[in-house]
């Protein structure tokens, strides 16, 4: 009886999680466009992150610490080592052909995802290579670490692009 009834309890929760809207954002993917630190001038730190469950990638533009722009997938299968360190990673993604560079490894205290780390000249061309549908796959040591992909890119770009436009 005990057995049963803990059964229908956790039942109920997980179609109680199912129908909650935000979760199903987070499910299904979601973009969130926000300055990554507080008090950074306008159009510094700029992020677009997508994020559903699984894993995330941001596009973050230029701030006082480095003017480029960065590429970033977060996941559970990223390593998480606690000191930042260049490794060779693959990226392929939908239109481009699979290309091997060095990106940073790192991690963040209270973020239970490693993070991929791969740097763009400035944040102009990072712009102007989001699709409005895109796929990642980012390999390392010849296995995925992350397989992510998004829709709505063209939407988070142009906030995106608001949001550096400011500086």
């Amino acid at each position: 009886m005990e057995a049963q009834k803990l059964l229908l309890e956790a039942e109920a929760k997980w179609q109680e999680r199912e129908a909650d809207p935000d979760y199903q954002r987070h499910k299904q993917g979601e973009w969130r466009i926000f300055q990554s630190r507080r008090g950074s001038a306008p159009g510094d730190n700029c992020v677009a992150m997508w994020s559903r469950e699984g894993g995330a990638v941001s596009i973050v533009g230029p701030g006082k610490a480095y003017q480029g722009g960065m590429l970033i997938f977060w996941g559970a299968d990223i390593p998480r080592p606690s000191d930042t360190q260049t490794v060779a990673v693959t990226l392929k993604q939908s239109k481009y052909q699979p290309q091997s560079v060095k990106a940073l490894n790192f991690s963040v205290p209270d973020i239970q995802a490693g993070a991929i780390g791969l740097t763009v000249p400035n944040i102009e061309a990072a712009l102007d290579t989001m699709l409005d549908v895109e796929h990642f796959i980012v390999e390392m040591d010849g296995r995925a670490v992350a397989d992510i992909g998004w829709t709505g890119g063209l939407e988070a770009r142009t906030k995106l692009s608001q949001c550096v436009s400011d500086r």
